[in-house]
């Protein structure tokens, strides 16, 4: 049996027994989890339930293999809030409370951030195998239940019917989906440069250091005297931005990237002045106009004549100052020079390509490891053989009755050898200390009595497991033997 896997369990045959017979559906709805109170151990179909419960929730999905219609899958999701507890057993439920399966689970720790600092998702899924997966339903609480990563890849997958990106398509998305593209503008509290960034201060860059922005920019901003290889950014200090008219019509006439000079809207005001009389008047002002009685003077014929000046003062209505402005706050702007976090200008990205190719003898680069299936069939030479599947079906043992059973990819070949009395006159059965998973080949044996004249053994048959002698003898005879098998 595998290190690791699933069983149906008696009662769960019964119930899936009664079901066909009533030609009802099999209904699954919960799985539990369980440290296997404390142990690793091997679950049996005699289970009822866990050997310790730590947790329990829906079923997220349950599906047949596309390569076996008796073969089931069925998916969990257990949450980052829940934890603290070694995965070592897990269980699935019909909707009646019986233990319809039992899986064996690689142990695994299921941290939980309360207490371990950490916190993650565990997405377990089973394989098991039911006589006839087409009646088994899912009952789904879809308040509850999640999309693991997997079926959104499998769904995303599928919408798109599987496509695949060249390597100018990926760069695109790097460049433009996963970060800020090339050129973008970003305001920043602080006066210092992030990486990846240049201050928006009209100052010049190499272009071969920053290619991605010089080719944007495209010296759009550059003045006659700069020197070649270089591109000039543009001016932000103590400039407000402004979206760009675009044919909008409030602010026609401007080409994107342009300078506009300050201007102040008109203001307007009125004043009058129409004498009363000697030492009257009844001169006004509105707005930012103050009227100011200044006296009076004489007319040509003698007579008093009262006047008034006005002044214009903006700030007897308005917050005034040197410039005309609205409410800011000071940052500094800064535009994005790299697609990637890295100095584009100082890496050769094609000396990187042999390092991503197919290892050989002589090439450094990447390699896949071996299935147990390659490993057993010795024809690839593309892929790496790991010391676990080099040993997977090797053991040993050196005892007077003992043997050495050789790996999977050396063909499993088993030798043993033992001895063992064989009983005068009759037959005696000699039992292997391993039995051969497939077919004993050849079986060589000796003997010998203590004294006397004796007839050779005959040997009545040879299987996996042990074979049977027959000693015509009337004395007992000492047997050792030799046997090959795999």
């Amino acid at each position: 049996m595998a290190d690791y896997y699933t069983l149906l369990t008696n009662a769960g045959i019964v119930y899936e027994t009664a079901c066909k017979a009533a030609d009802v559906p099999i209904k699954l709805a919960q799985v539990s989890i369980g440290d296997g109170n404390g142990a690793v151990y091997n679950p049996d179909a005699s289970a009822k339930a866990l050997k310790r419960e730590v947790w329990r929730g829906p079923l997220n999905a349950l599906f047949q293999d596309e390569k076996n219609a008796n073969w089931l899958m069925a998916e969990v999701t257990i949450p980052s809030d829940v934890g603290g507890w070694y995965v070592r057993e897990a269980g699935i439920w019909t909707d009646t409370g019986i233990l319809y399966a039992i899986v064996k689970y690689p142990e695994s720790y299921k941290p939980v951030l309360a207490t371990s600092g950490t916190g993650k998702e565990f997405y377990i899924r089973s394989i098991f195998e039911t006589s006839n997966a087409s009646i088994v339903t899912l009952l789904i609480d879809d308040t509850v239940v999640k999309a693991t990563r997997a079926w959104v890849m499998d769904y995303v997958d599928d919408a798109l019917g599987k496509e695949t990106y060249t390597k100018a398509e990926i760069d695109a998305l790097v460049a433009k989906a996963s970060a800020l593209p090339v050129g973008v503008m970003v305001p920043f509290p602080l006066g210092v440069v992030p990486p990846g960034y240049l201050e928006v201060d009209n100052s010049l860059f190499k272009d071969d250091v920053y290619p991605d922005l010089a080719a944007y920019l495209a010296k759009k901003f550059n003045v006659a005297g700069d020197t070649a290889g270089y591109t000039r950014l543009p001016e932000s200090r103590g400039e407000f931005l402004r979206g760009w008219d675009h044919g909008r019509g409030i602010d026609g006439g401007r080409a994107i990237g342009s300078y506009q000079a300050d201007a102040l809207q008109n203001i307007k005001a009125a004043w009058g002045d129409m004498p009363r009389g000697v030492g009257g008047t009844s001169a006004y002002g509105t707005g930012a106009v103050t009227t100011i009685l200044a006296g009076t003077n004489s007319s040509s014929d003698g007579a008093s004549i009262p006047y008034a000046v006005f002044e214009f003062d903006a700030s007897k209505v308005v917050r005034t100052s040197a410039e005309t402005r609205g409410r800011n706050m000071a940052v500094m702007w800064c535009i994005k020079a790299w697609n990637a976090p890295v100095n584009q200008g100082n890496v050769d990205i094609a000396a990187l390509l042999p390092f991503v190719s197919q290892t050989t003898e002589i090439n450094q680069g990447t390699a896949k490891v071996a299935t147990q299936a390659q490993t057993d069939q010795g024809i690839d030479d593309a892929t790496i053989v790991t010391p676990k599947k080099m040993r997977w079906g090797f053991s040993i043992s050196l005892s007077s009755n003992g043997y050495i059973a050789l790996p999977s990819w050396l063909g499993g070949l088993i030798v043993q050898w033992g001895g063992g009395n064989v009983i005068a006159s009759t037959t005696t059965s000699i039992t292997f200390p391993v039995a051969f998973p497939g077919a004993c080949f050849r079986v060589v044996s000796s003997f010998q009595m203590a004294s006397g004249s004796y007839s050779s053994l005959g040997m009545a048959t040879a299987t996996k497991s042990g074979m049977t002698l027959w000693n015509p003898n009337n004395v007992t005879v000492a047997c050792q033997y030799l046997a090959v098998g795999n």
